[in-house]
């Protein structure tokens, strides 16, 4: 008989097998430039990225908040040494200012009514000279451009259910968009970097691309700076 593995060990193995998952999941390896004392997962839902970090090495002690309390804190504390979950309330996170190195948020922000704020909130957290990594789709995405042209893409958008009820997008960003969003709020040192080209639902795709088409890939990762 196999040995059970857990949940999101078992996750992070399936998702090599989607061309898009694997190509998301390391270049948010990438963006992780060095090891990061205490980093905060915000809408960690279970703590995918959480536990992708601290078993690279990267994260020494994982925080998470979300609205739902599903964070995977004994699996989490096998690949890092301290964890720890609190609930957003009243969109904000429960963390006095200043307290993390790093704060993360992917495939959140979409769904957020207050933006801006949940930007501000990140920033606010964040230590002085502390990261943070935003994560979110591409309204240019080949799949929205056949929507266009169908005139089927509208806002707020129903991607479907997922393990949390109906998956609704409030919007999605253009590049510009989300620069401007994040210097709007304070963000400093802004880079944004396009992850894969392709069809997500068949899997089929690609991780690099010439830079004329960075526009049309299907998810950025935006990271910045806490002055």
């Amino acid at each position: 008989m196999k040995p059970c593995i857990a949940e999101l060990e078992s996750r992070r193995q399936n998702n090599r097998r989607s061309r898009f998952q694997k190509a998301q999941t390391e270049m948010f390896l990438k963006l992780l430039d060095k090891k990061y004392q205490r980093v905060l997962d915000v809408g960690c839902g279970k703590g995918y990225w959480s536990y992708v970090g601290a078993r690279a090495g990267r994260f020494l002690e994982c925080c998470g908040s979300d609205v739902f309390k599903n964070y995977q804190l004994a699996e989490l504390k096998r690949v890092c040494r301290k964890t720890e979950y609190r609930p957003i309330k009243n969109n904000h996170l429960d963390y006095p200012a200043g307290q993390f190195d790093l704060v993360f948020s992917l495939d959140v922000i979409e769904h957020v009514e207050d933006d801006l704020g949940f930007v501000k909130e990140h920033l606010r957290v964040a230590k002085k000279g502390g990261q943070i990594i935003v994560g979110t789709p591409n309204y240019w995405r080949m799949t929205n451009i056949w929507l266009m042209l169908l005139g089927r893409l509208k806002y707020p958008r129903n991607m479907g259910p997922d393990s949390y009820g109906d998956c609704i997008h409030l919007r999605e960003y253009r590049k510009k968009q989300l620069e401007d969003l994040v210097i709007k709020a304070g963000g400093s040192q802004v880079r944004v970097y396009p992850c894969w080209m392709g069809i997500l639902c068949l899997s089929l795709g690609i991780e690099k691309f010439p830079k004329i088409f960075d526009n049309f890939c299907h998810f950025w990762f935006i990271k910045f700076t806490k002055t």
